[in-house]
């Protein structure tokens, strides 16, 4: 396939697993530039504008103004070329957000911490987007240092899925996406994204190691299911 490249990140590979599942992989080109441009990503607060009414504009405005500082003081203090287990999650969440918009065309909400009350370690999903099918995704992210973590990811969607977590978040984000979805969500039609670090392993074998996990297959019966590896 075609490689999608930027001065941060390229694509490297993006190609369907099933005609409803979809397996993206990511390659940071520069680790001190990728750690940079998510900090930027996560501090742009533009999206608050789009918003008529200034009491939804002052809300979000406090919940993802303290999130962005305590990630600046935190977890993205000085920007240098290593990657802690919290910074990767923020690495791992926002390029795989990033990517569905720009290669899918899938709508582009903000991170899951910067719209929920609490500042940091919010319960619940990562990340979220809709489909063009309307389809409301919900995202998780693991970042682990030395294994492949999608089977973290998967287990996690599927205990989140099973507590209704995904109900659970429909109040946080039901601003950022149409009614049809979340009417969706209510009747059983969801799906889900898993963004985890992948590691230097042939995509190919990759890929049918994923598809051999418990916990893929249960997700697999879902309207839509995205798997994003970055390499990590």
């Amino acid at each position: 396939m075609e490689e999608h490249i930027s001065e941060i990140y390229q694509i490297v590979d993006n190609q369907k697993i099933e005609e409803h599942i979809t397996f993206i992989r990511i390659n940071p080109i520069d680790i001190a530039l990728t750690l940079r441009d998510v900090f930027n990503s996560l501090s742009d607060l533009s999206w608050i504008d789009n918003f008529d009414a200034e009491y939804i504009k002052s809300s979000f405005g406090v919940r993802a103004e303290a999130t962005v500082k305590y990630i600046a003081e935190n977890i993205i203090r000085n920007v240098d070329d290593s990657i802690t287990t919290d910074s990767g999650e923020y690495v791992v969440s926002e390029l795989a957000r990033k990517s569905i918009v720009r290669e899918l065309d899938y709508l582009d909400i903000p991170l899951g911490e910067l719209i929920k009350e609490q500042k940091s370690g919010n319960p619940g999903f990562d990340f979220y987007s809709e489909s063009k099918k309307q389809i409301l995704l919900y995202g998780e992210a693991k970042y682990s240092s030395s294994r492949n973590a999608y089977g973290v990811a998967f287990e996690q969607i599927v205990r989140f899925e099973q507590e209704k977590r995904d109900h659970a978040d429909l109040v946080d984000i039901d601003r950022f996406c149409s009614r049809i979805a979340l009417n969706n969500v209510m009747n059983g039609q969801k799906g889900f994204i898993a963004a985890f670090a992948s590691k230097n392993i042939p995509t190919s074998t990759l890929i049918n190691n994923i598809k051999n996990n418990i916990h893929f297959k249960i997700l697999s019966r879902f309207e839509e299911l995205i798997c994003i590896a970055v390499n990590l």
